[in-house]
């Protein structure tokens, strides 16, 4: 069986990108962006108490924002001058803020006048993508000074780099909540175990990493409120001003179906019908890249889209070369983990991914501690967690003087694939040392 990496645009701009050299202005303006990337994290060390780093936060989004309206000469887009002003605003900001910082931490803050340039491409990538849908690289020219190389992506290439960048932002606040990120971190286990080493940097680990984001973050139910991580998300404050993209994006995550599906037919230019390997269910598929071909096997997570289609997430496998007995060894395989196994579709897949495509051996003895002793004290912090947030009840309140790593045999914790799991690995190793003391 053969398994071929998607023919998507490239990430790295390929033909067909544009090159825009940047006036003096703006050009100005991608310096204090990127010295102000810089001073965001350096802003809570101030001598003074006084945290300046929101109102630098503010000012580089807009920044950013100004920059890449600019380039591509979108209605309303500021002047070079204007972006000049503006500039000049955020680097005021970034003055008196060295001022007040610590001389080592003052030393780290890179100068306007020469910033490394990468700091200023996060912010206008983000810009790029959720104002303007295109895809935007920060380059160096020997006859200009900065050069931006853009180009527009298609709704459904947009959909999919924007879910990625949402499942980051999913991670980063869950790690505020001490139940969310324990939660997090048994998913991550969890997934890790039925999935392919993830030992180098390839494009086919990257994408394994990612699909165990997407179940961690916008299918899991968490034991913490019953709904997936990025559904709490974007019920809370935080997200209450994210961008209609970055919205939709999330919301499609959370709606979309993990599966592996067989592609019946092209029904158009753009479009195919897929039917799911695992139920039958059939969709229709928004497809510009012309790789969903009669035959062949996508696995991975299906985002709804407009109009009743889905698109399929970045990180799917696809299968570009499936025989009728691959694909039963195919159907096989998905039914068997996600039945007999009783794994969760996504985990499913992935199992299958690595077994059927990559000839893994699953699952993987990945450790749920650093050592025994850590799995000693990790269980029972878990367990005081789980209790403490109500999520957990004592079955016998009368052994409070339990001896250490046994939290778990007093507990009683709600079905769940991941913490259960995870909770059970580090209560094996926290009795398999203190059956050796």
């Amino acid at each position: 069986m053969t398994a071929s990496v998607l023919t998507r645009p490239s990430r790295t701009l390929p033909a067909g990108a544009r090159l825009i050299a940047l006036a003096p202005g703006a050009a100005y303006a991608v310096r204090v962006l990127a010295s102000a990337a810089a001073g965001a994290a350096l802003g809570t060390l101030a001598s003074d108490g006084v945290d300046p780093s929101q109102r630098i936060v503010s000012g580089a989004a807009a920044l950013a924002d100004g920059i890449v309206a600019h380039a591509l000469d979108a209605p309303g887009a500021p002047s070079g001058d204007a972006l000049r002003t503006s500039a000049q605003e955020v680097a005021r900001l970034l003055d008196s803020m060295r001022i007040r910082l610590p001389h080592s931490a003052a030393e780290m803050m890179p100068s306007t006048d020469d910033p490394p340039l990468a700091l200023a491409q996060e912010w206008l990538q983000e810009a790029a993508l959720e104002r303007h849908a295109h895809a935007l690289m920060l380059l160096i020219h020997p006859r200009y000074a900065i050069v931006l190389g853009v180009r527009a992506l298609h709704p459904a290439e947009a959909l999919g780099r924007a879910a990625e960048r949402v499942l980051a932002a999913a991670e980063a606040w869950a790690a505020h909540d001490e139940l969310l990120e324990m939660e997090t971190e048994a998913a991550y286990w969890l997934g890790e175990r039925w999935s392919q080493a993830a030992d180098d940097e390839s494009e086919r680990a990257a994408r394994s990493i990612t699909r165990r984001m997407e179940w961690a973050f916008a299918e899991r139910p968490t034991l913490a409120a019953g709904q997936p991580i990025l559904r709490l998300l974007l019920d809370a404050p935080e997200s209450a001003h994210w961008p209609a993209s970055r919205r939709a994006a999330a919301e499609a995550l959370v709606a979309s179906i993990p599966g592996a599906w067989r592609v019946v037919r092209r029904t158009g230019d753009e479009t195919a019908d897929v039917v799911s390997l695992l139920d039958g269910r059939e969709l229709v598929i928004r497809d510009p890249y012309g790789e969903a071909l009669p035959g062949r096997v996508l696995m991975g997570r299906a985002l709804p889209s407009a109009g009743g289609e889905y698109v399929f997430a970045l990180s799917t496998e696809l299968v570009a070369e499936c025989s009728p007995g691959d694909l039963r060894g195919l159907t096989a395989d998905v039914r068997a983990f996600a039945g007999t196994a009783h794994l969760p579709t996504a985990l499913a897949v992935e199992a299958t991914i690595a077994d059927g495509l990559f000839g893994a051996r699953i699952p993987r003895p990945v450790p749920p501690a650093e050592d025994a002793d850590d799995a000693l004290a990790r269980i029972d912090e878990a367990g005081d967690l789980l209790l403490r947030r109500g999520v957990a009840q004592r079955l016998d309140a009368s052994a409070s003087d339990a001896s250490p790593g046994t939290t778990l045999d007093l507990l009683a914790i709600p079905d769940d694939p991941a913490v259960g799991a995870w909770m059970r690995a580090l209560a094996d190793a926290a009795h398999a040392v203190s059956r050796h003391r």
